[in-house]
């Protein structure tokens, strides 16, 4: 008899006669209990690129508008608003209800996005302001220049949010918070093209470039000094410019392409083509100072912020090989990769080194992250799903955020418990790895 068959006849034979695939029905109660252990969780965040408080505070130009920044604004132009308002919206010189009268037609056409009930959430909750419009802006605005400080920062991050680890992208705040570690970005050696570009960098490292091997080490050195200041994870964002499909590239082929650019006129600029070998090549020496490092690396993938970008620049599927070629590389796809959710859950379930990261999902549409983390709990471990990340410039935006998020992971396990795919205690023990545990092992923090 064929092995295979005797082994699921033995297997057949060795199960109790009831079911164990299925939960049995939970008990009365079950949705208020999940919702009200998802509100006291402690919130690891993923990923943010937050203001600092401490410039907030002293600047002139904080009032209502701020909170535009920068999806909300996005939304206004794609409602039909001309970009050209940016630095006028955004000025300190104007009041409050001048760039109202301004943004208004614009907000009539947008209230019903996602970011922008997320605003509203959140101004309510934060400042007692039920509404956004002509008759509240400049009251808002004063509550937010009189809350703006270093405590209440903290304040509405550690107890209103319930943070306890944030992820900051890139520029640093002006004080260690202590909970807070950073994101780093070296898009100037993976996105070279240009001798000014190199000769900028020798300039700011104090140390010339005349070879693609110094090239290399000044990203070296670069990549040791970020290390040195709380680097938690690399990340490579250029889908903005360019497709994220990077082939491994000789050191002759990068060279070549150094060298025309070394040897040209400082005005030298190549095409996104002609550059490409090279600024492959230093995206595989950024991995390999990760992985030489144990640092993880996170992709944006999908959706790109603003207006008029290429979609396809950013489909998850494109990264596969750097999947294969960097197997001990722990890699991070952001915001869902909305709109490529299946694409992305087949990576994270075929991939030991691929994990998903919801980070801004929440502000572009509730219903996908709904949707997609409904399947995501089906098709990935349940360890490499990050629920929640803001994605956002000012506190007051995380905080309305978090309180989707929270509700969306508690709507879908509430779901997963009444259909019997969870019990009520995993459906619990999901929220948490999903809002934190997950999000501290991925990123390596330790708590003493």
């Amino acid at each position: 008899m064929n092995r295979t068959v005797i082994f699921m006849l033995s297997l057949f034979l060795a199960l109790p006669g009831k079911s164990q695939m299925l939960q049995q029905d939970p008990k009365p109660g079950y949705e208020l209990r999940i919702k009200q252990y998802v509100d006291t969780l402690t919130v690891f965040d993923t990923h943010e690129h937050l203001y600092d408080p401490d410039i907030l505070q002293r600047a002139d130009f904080l009032d209502f508008a701020m909170l535009f920044l920068e999806n909300g604004y996005n939304d206004l132009i794609s409602a039909g608003m001309p970009d050209t308002l940016f630095n006028t919206i955004f000025s300190p010189s104007l009041a409050p209800a001048a760039k109202w009268k301004i943004i208004d037609p614009f907000w009539e056409r947008s209230f019903n996005t996602a970011n922008n009930r997320i605003l509203i959430r959140s101004i309510n909750d934060i400042y007692k302001v039920g509404r956004l419009d002509s008759a509240t802006v400049l009251a808002l605005s004063q509550r937010m220049k009189k809350s703006w400080s270093g405590e209440w920062f903290d304040s509405i991050v550690q107890k209103s949010c319930r943070i306890d680890f944030i992820v900051q992208d890139g520029k640093h705040l002006t004080q260690d918070k202590g909970y807070v570690r950073y994101a780093e970005r070296f898009n100037p050696w993976i996105l070279v093209r240009s001798k000014y570009a190199i000769d900028s960098i020798a300039i700011r490292q104090l140390d010339p470039i005349y070879t693609l091997e110094d090239f290399i080490k000044s990203l070296g050195n670069a990549f040791d000094k970020a290390l040195k200041n709380g680097m938690a994870v690399t990340k490579i964002d250029i889908a903005y410019q360019r497709q994220i499909s990077f082939e491994n590239v000789s050191t002759d082929a990068a060279r070549k392409v150094f060298k025309t650019l070394v040897s040209g006129n400082e005005d030298l600029r190549l095409t996104q083509k002609d550059a490409k070998p090279l600024q492959d090549y230093m995206v595989f020496q950024l991995l390999s100072m990760a992985r030489d490092h144990k640092i993880p690396v996170a992709f944006h993938t999908g959706f790109q912020a603003g207006n008029k970008n290429y979609i396809s620049n950013s489909n998850p599927l494109l990264l596969t090989n750097l999947f294969f070629s960097f197997p001990d590389v722990k890699f991070v796809l952001f915001h869902g990769s909305y709109p490529f959710g299946g694409e992305l859950s087949v990576l994270a379930k075929t991939f030991k080194n691929v994990s998903i990261d919801m980070n801004w999902t929440y502000d572009i549409s509730p219903a996908f992250a709904a949707r997609y983390l409904d399947e995501w709990l089906e098709t990935a471990p349940l360890n490499k799903i990050m629920a929640f990340g803001g994605d956002q410039r000012m506190i007051e935006m995380t905080y309305g955020s978090l309180m989707v998020a929270k509700k969306v992971v508690a709507d879908v396990l509430t779901e997963k418990v009444k259909n019997r795919y969870f019990s009520e205690e995993e459906a619990k023990t999901a929220a948490r790895m999903l809002l934190h545990d997950n999000g501290m092992e991925f990123y390596n923090i330790r708590v003493p």
